[in-house]
C-alpha cells in the first residue's frame, strides 16, 4: 500500500533523518501543524529539496481563507494542502480552486468529527470532489473514546461509505491496525508515530509499503 509519514513532534532535522531511512518505502511526507507551526512554511521548502521526488504535504488543517492560505503552502513547494471538514464550504472551495490553480492537490480531513457522522458528508464531499478524503481519528477523539476501540470504530464507518475522492486513514496506525485497513482498502495510510517509536523504522514503513 501507498505510506505517508507524518512528522508533527519531532524537530525538523530529525523528521528529516527517519525519511531519509524510510525513503525507498515512503510516497507522502507530512510536516503536521506543529511542525509548521514550530518551523514556519521554510519547513515546506527544506523538505522539497530535500526529498523533491516525494509528495510534500502540509498538514494546515485550514478553517478560514481557504484559498490563500493553501496558495501561500503550494508556492513554497507543498504538494497537497488540508482543509477540516468543519470548515465552511467556501473555505473548503478556496483550497481546492488553490490547488487547480497551482497544479496541485487538495484534502478535506474528518479531523473533529466522530466516525458515526462521517455518513451525514458523504454527498457534500462527492459534490466538492477533492483529492483525498481523510479519515482521521484526532488525538483528543482518540484519548476520550478509548485508542484502538475508536479506531476499528472509524475503520468500520468509513469501509461502508462510498467517495469519488482517494480515501486516507490516520490517527494512531499501527502494523497491528494492516488487516482492518485492507479491509477497507484506501488509497494509502498515514502513519507518524509508529514509525517514529519504533526500534526499526526502517522494518516498519517496509511491513505497511509491502501490506
Amino acid at each position: 500500500m501507498l505510506l505517508q509519514y507524518a512528522i508533527d513532534s519531532l524537530t525538523l532535522e530529525q523528521g528529516m533523518a527517519i525519511a531519509e531511512k524510510i525513503r525507498d518505502y515512503v510516497d507522502i511526507i507530512e510536516l503536521g501543524e506543529g511542525m509548521i507551526q514550530r518551523y514556519s512554511l521554510s519547513a515546506i521548502t527544506k523538505m522539497k529539496q530535500a526529498f523533491p521526488e516525494k509528495k510534500i504535504l502540509a498538514d494546515l488543517k485550514i478553517m478560514d481563507a481557504g484559498y490563500n492560505y493553501a496558495m501561500d503552502a503550494y508556492e513554497v513547494g507543498a504538494d497537497i494542502v488540508t482543509a477540516c471538514i468543519v470548515a465552511t464550504e467556501g473555505t473548503a472551495k478556496g483550497l481546492i480552486d488553490a490547488a487547480k490553480d497551482a497544479g496541485k492537490e487538495s484534502w478535506l480531513d474528518f479531523i473533529a468529527i466522530p466516525s458515526e457522522n462521517y455518513a451525514d458528508y458523504v454527498e457534500y464531499l462527492n459534490r466538492l470532489a477533492p483529492d483525498y478524503v481523510c479519515a482521521h481519528l484526532g488525538s483528543d477523539i482518540y484519548e476520550k473514546e478509548g485508542g484502538a476501540d475508536a479506531r476499528a470504530r472509524m475503520f468500520e464507518k468509513i469501509g461502508e461509505l462510498n467517495f469519488s475522492s482517494k480515501l486516507v486513514l490516520s490517527g494512531g496506525i499501527s502494523l497491528a491496525d494492516i488487516p482492518a485497513i485492507k479491509k477497507v482498502n484506501p488509497h494509502h495510510v498515514n502513519v507518524g508515530g509508529a514509525i517514529e517509536k519504533a526500534a526499526d523504522p526502517v522494518a516498519v514503513a517496509r511491513a505497511f509499503k509491502e501490506a
